[in-house]
């Protein structure tokens, strides 16, 4: 806690923002109870204190001043809202299986609240809509956001195009790396000698690694 305390120091804003995110963002919300998110337990709005550290890494991560953002899972938006918050952003694009109602107008609430970002939304299973996405388009992205699926296929797909997105210096954020498949991956990445550990506030509930392309 005396970590988080130090980024909560470091970056006051951030506790303004905090309370901002999460009462404009319940206010667009057309359902009580949503998937798990860096901010609430699964399928509820009751608040997770043990996730605040990694919303400080999230915002962390914005606030080195990515200018291309990619998140693979966008769920309800807090993530990408505590990214955005804290970055000079230009562009963001979201790939997003679309299975809950609260998705979209999430997404156009948020497109909203940043008018100076350039938004896409792509909307299907990211194993599929990826590689078309890819074809013939020159990526550099400064961080990408892993937070799909959790199946070894499809967070296996979902990294490899992460890096095919990711330009060298630029961060990936793997989120869910409590799910073995997914921390395995994350070693895997790391042994290549092509990524490097980023040091950050260890993060407990949902936790999640962040990783740098060499």
């Amino acid at each position: 806690m005396e970590l988080a305390q130090e980024y909560a120091e470091k970056y006051p804003e951030m506790l303004i923002y905090l309370e901002d995110l999460k009462h404009t963002l319940l206010e667009h919300i057309p359902e009580t109870a949503f998937e798990g998110n860096s901010f609430y337990h699964h399928q509820s709005i009751t608040e997770y204190p043990e996730l605040y550290n990694k919303q400080l890494n999230l915002f962390w991560c914005g606030k080195q001043a990515p200018a291309r953002i990619c998140e693979i899972g966008f769920n309800a938006g807090h993530s990408a809202m505590l990214l955005l918050l804290s970055s000079h952003a230009t562009t963001f694009t979201v790939f997003d299986i679309g299975h809950h109602l609260y998705t979209q107008p999430c997404f156009n609430y948020i497109e909203s609240v940043f008018p100076q970002v350039a938004f896409e939304y792509i909307v299907g299973d990211s194993t599929q809509t990826m590689p078309l996405y890819m074809e013939g388009r020159q990526q550099a992205y400064d961080l990408v956001h892993v937070d799909g699926g959790h199946s070894e296929f499809c967070a296996t797909s979902d990294m490899k195009h992460a890096d095919l997105l990711l330009k060298r210096g630029g961060t990936m954020i793997i989120d869910d790396t409590d799910a073995p498949q997914i921390n395995a991956l994350v070693d895997a990445y790391l042994a290549s000698g092509k990524y490097e550990v980023v040091h950050v506030l260890k993060t407990f509930g949902y936790p999640h690694r962040i990783i740098r392309k060499l």
